[in-house]
């Protein structure tokens, strides 16, 4: 049986379940900014600016390989925390030592993601919205890319208008959130990461 969820209740859930767990997150999304800021004025460097697709793909995938995996480990700590263990911040940088399938799988996404937006943008929208949990299977259930690329689409597409509705309302609120001085990051980032951790801990613990 799918879990059931709504839209609006999800995200007041992840709300609510933020209390105590602010900081954690308002740290490690802070550490992942200066180091993608450093890495990605490194990679511009090395890869001078270009209007290659190429180009662009290649200095995207250096960026991603310093970057993804720190990433990865703010998604999880919305898993633990659905899950209620302890959180710590260092706990974002354990996933290096999976970079290999964290890569496949970035590329694979990547390329299916834009076949689908040349293909008159719509199956882009399907692919980008179905891959949502995607590197959580892979760095928590231990699947392989494949394996966590079509369980993430069959279990999002049984509900996807629902996870599309929650990714909009997200970024928008994240958006709306960073207008005044992005000081109400503080409250929307952990939200969205503890709310996706919340139907995670759902769709593929529970069930």
């Amino acid at each position: 049986m799918t879990y059931d969820f709504s839209i609006i209740g999800v995200l007041k859930e992840g709300f609510r379940r933020s209390d105590g767990v602010k900081m954690t997150f308002a740290g490690s999304v802070i550490i992942y900014a200066i180091i993608a800021l450093f890495v990605n004025s490194l990679v511009e460097f090395i890869f001078p600016y270009s209007e290659e697709l190429i180009s662009i793909y290649a200095s995207s995938t250096v960026e991603m390989l310093f970057t993804l995996p720190i990433l990865i480990g703010i998604m999880i700590l919305g898993v633990k925390h659905s899950r209620e263990e302890e959180l710590s911040i260092p706990s974002i940088f354990e996933y290096f030592g999976m970079i290999m399938p964290i890569m496949l799988a970035y590329v694979a996404m990547t390329v299916i993601i834009s076949i689908g937006f040349v293909l008159l943008i719509i199956p882009g929208i399907y692919f980008a919205v179905s891959y949502a949990f995607v590197y959580q299977l892979i760095v928590d259930k231990g699947l392989n890319v494949w394996e966590a690329m079509e369980l993430s689409r069959k279990t999002v597409t049984k509900q996807w208008f629902k996870f599309f509705g929650l990714s909009l309302l997200s970024g928008i609120s994240i958006l709306v959130s960073a207008l005044p001085f992005g000081i109400g990051l503080i409250w929307s980032i952990p939200m969205v990461y503890i709310t996706y951790g919340l139907l995670y801990h759902h769709l593929f613990d529970d069930e």
